[in-house]
């Protein structure tokens, strides 16, 4: 064999050797990339089971129930009478009405009204008003009730509502009981009333501040408590809320999120009433009750507020509670569901109390009564206020603010790194083509100048629009749901598919973090030769940003339902 052939073999063999070493080397970059995949694909899994966890924490762990222990009334007239008794009827007596101003501190006065029945014989019952949410002023509530009251020979007192301490984030029903007790004890001390048989009409909140005073002053006669909310306000709003977004028409999983939002701790803003421990003054429910509903008033739990209170006058050996239930809203008012301005009383509402207080101030017992002690429209309360509202991983509206304020920084970070990475991109191309000089320009990002990989800038703007607009349609579907429940207007043709629309929207949020995530895992222990997910500090940081921003927009998500 000659020196050309042996040179020939040598130079077959060498090549045979380095193409088994580039596919000995493939291989192994293959085996590697098949192990940090897998690595890749567990450290997504991973995230999953995070999110999933929290998805399942971040909420309420409770939800409304339906309520179950319906009442049956005994009659469906609401008419009350006692045996052998006959009382004033409305309109017997000509009403004068005087105002005066009720002094509650050395620096605070209010003006009230009172209403009294001109030539009415001996001393006469009398009944002090106590204020809802929303009312403030005499002259503008109770015209219609305290006037017919007086008609028929009760003495009426309404003052004006303290507000100098009083707003939508603050209220101390125990202060408001002493203020309210002090025109309780002006009435009381009038030469045409008698003492012993003074007693308190309230409405809504104002039952609260009512059963406060019977804990401070015992000596009240009596209590008439209209549409009583009766649990701690915590646990009416969930039951509100809950029947509101029902009527409304929201889907199932949007009404079993509700709990989340009422369960917060709201000392933030204030609030602390919500949790009025209304429970601990039921031991002074010990003179007559009248208590009155609206069964079309779907706030109040008008089944179970009345069991509680019977209940627990029961266990103060007093079994003198009446019950009545009308077809009205939450001011005993016809015509619409809505507190709406201008609606009638019900017309038989004013008849009632009048017959009932006049027959208490005679001295009627439990055992005297010719009416059934529950009688009127049939109730039908659908669900029950809760007993407890513990909240989730997210426990107060600081923490949940404080989360949603982090994802909007990250998303202007992200907006803000976005636009100066492409402003200085510009800049240093422009340097370069200047350095290069315009006849060796070159097309495409000049070799050393910082960028993202290949197709990772599109997923990096998904990743940043997308849960952008699913929080826009987020924040307008609360609106829109807002709107429906408290118009009681049913909006379902648009709550229900637009639920579905921003579920979808959240889960390609969640299928854009796996890929965000994949693909920085993917970066992190990529091989030396392989093309990174960027190159540059500010690059990295832009998609580290990205990815804080998405995570952030899903635990929001997360909070609100969509999950």
């Amino acid at each position: 064999m000659d020196t050309t052939t042996e040179d020939h073999e040598e130079r077959e063999t060498a090549a045979g050797t380095a193409t088994t070493g580039t596919a000995t080397a493939a291989e192994t970059r293959k085996e590697r990339g098949r192990h940090r995949l897998m690595i890749v694909e567990g450290a997504a899994l991973v995230v999953l089971i995070i999110l999933a966890g929290i998805g399942s924490a971040i909420g309420a762990n409770w939800r409304v129930e339906p309520y179950t222990d319906h009442i049956t009334v005994g009659s469906s007239s609401t008419a009350i009478a006692a045996n052998g008794l006959s009382t004033a009827q409305e309109g017997t007596y000509k009403v004068k009405t005087t105002k005066l101003t009720i002094k509650l501190t050395d620096t605070v006065s209010v003006n009230a009204i009172l209403r009294e029945p001109i030539g009415a014989p001996g001393k006469r019952p009398a009944c002090v008003f106590v204020h809802g949410a929303g009312t403030g002023k005499a002259s503008e509530v109770y015209g219609d009730i305290a006037p017919a009251m007086a008609s028929a020979g009760i003495v009426t007192l309404v003052p004006d509502k303290r507000l100098d301490n009083y707003s939508w984030t603050s209220r101390d029903y125990q202060t408001m009981a002493r203020d309210y007790l002090a025109s309780w004890k002006l009435l009381a001390g009038l030469n045409d009333v008698n003492p012993s048989q003074v007693g308190v009409y309230a409405e809504s909140e104002g039952t609260w501040i009512a059963t406060v005073m019977a804990k401070r002053q015992p000596d009240i006669a009596f209590m008439i408590l209209t549409s009583p909310p009766v649990v701690p306000g915590r646990d009416q709003m969930a039951m509100a809320a809950t029947s509101y977004a029902t009527i409304a028409g929201a889907p199932q999983s949007v009404v079993d999120e509700l709990p989340t939002l009422i369960s917060l701790d709201f000392s933030l803003v204030g609030l602390e009433y919500a949790d009025f421990p209304a429970q601990d003054y039921y031991s002074a429910l010990t003179m007559p009750l009248l208590i009155n509903y609206g069964t079309i008033d779907p706030s109040m739990p008008i089944e179970q507020g009345a069991r509680t209170l019977i209940d627990a006058a029961k266990r103060n050996g007093n079994a003198n509670v009446t019950v009545r239930y009308y077809p009205t809203n939450h001011q005993m008012r016809t015509g619409s569901s809505l507190s709406l301005p201008g609606l009638p009383l019900e017309q038989h509402y004013t008849h009632n109390l009048e017959d009932w207080a006049n027959a208490i101030a005679a001295g009627a017992t439990a055992t005297d009564w010719a009416t059934p002690m529950i009688a009127g429209s049939q109730p039908h309360q659908r669900f029950a206020a809760p007993s407890r509202t513990p909240h989730g991983i997210i426990g107060s509206v600081s923490l949940a603010l404080a989360l949603m304020v982090a994802q909007i920084l990250c998303v202007i970070a992200t907006v803000i790194g976005a636009v100066a990475l492409w402003g200085s991109g510009r800049l240093r191309a422009s340097r370069t083509q200047t350095l290069m000089g315009h006849s060796h320009q070159s097309e495409g990002t000049p070799a050393g100048t910082p960028h993202f990989g290949r197709g990772t800038a599109p997923l990096l703007a998904a990743s940043v629009v997308i849960p952008v607009l699913v929080a826009g349609a987020l924040g307008w579907y609360l609106v829109t749901l807002g709107k429906a429940a408290l118009s009681l207007t049913n909006r379902a043709d648009v709550l229900r598919p637009g639920w579905t629309v921003l579920q979808i929207g959240a889960a390609v949020c969640l299928l854009l973090l796996f890929l965000m995530f994949t693909t920085v895992m993917h970066n992190v222990h990529r091989h030396p030769d392989e093309p990174s997910i960027a190159t540059g500090t500010g690059h990295v940081i832009v998609a580290a940003l990205v990815l804080a921003a998405l995570a952030l927009s899903i635990i929001v998500f997360m909070f609100w339902g969509l999950r």
